[in-house]
């Protein structure tokens, strides 16, 4: 057999199992990064993070998470805002709305903090924005399923922006996310 043959023959089986290999399977996020599904990637007007962070693991008073999320900022002349929309998965046993209602009432008896419940996407969303600084710093809640959340966290922006900017959330990619 000529040499070129044998060359293409390889080749040609080379490329087929190429072809052959589960390589979209593999371009496919899987979870925890399913989470971030739902995240936008750009925001008009903001600028996002050139890289989305790992997911992360951690644990507060509510117990332990696991966390993917998107930074955005915006530069204006006279200030900075910062922007990160982050989902944290609890497991599909917890129950936070009573957690984080509690967390609400106790944030606003402090002079300075106003807080907020509302529907943002059709979904129980709670909103504390802190002026004690002067700029205001936000964190707005929406309860996804009972233990699965997403936070807006805001440094210099108010309460009504954060709400527009988790508008552009798509809330069930995150309930779906597995």
């Amino acid at each position: 057999m000529p040499r070129r043959s044998i060359g293409a023959i390889l080749l040609l089986l080379f490329l087929a199992a190429g072809v052959s290999s589960p390589s979209a399977a593999a371009d496919k996020p899987v979870w925890p990064l399913t989470l971030r599904d739902g995240i936008p990637t750009a925001i008009p007007g903001w600028d996002a993070a050139p890289r989305d962070p790992l997911p992360d693991t951690g644990e507060n008073e509510m117990g332990a998470y696991t966390e993917v999320s998107r930074f955005f900022q915006r530069i204006e002349p006279s200030t900075a805002r910062q922007f990160r929309i982050a989902v944290q998965d609890y497991g599909k046993e917890k129950n936070l709305a009573g957690d984080i209602r509690r967390a609400m009432s106790e944030a606003g008896k402090t002079a300075g903090v106003e807080t907020a419940a509302l529907q943002i996407g059709g979904l129980d969303a709670y909103a504390v924005t802190d002026r004690t600084q002067g700029q205001p710093t936000t964190l707005v809640t929406i309860v996804v399923l009972p233990g699965r959340l997403v936070l807006g966290q805001g440094s210099n922006v108010d309460r009504d922006e954060a709400v527009k900017l988790l508008g552009r959330v798509d809330y069930a990619k995150i309930a779906a996310a597995k």
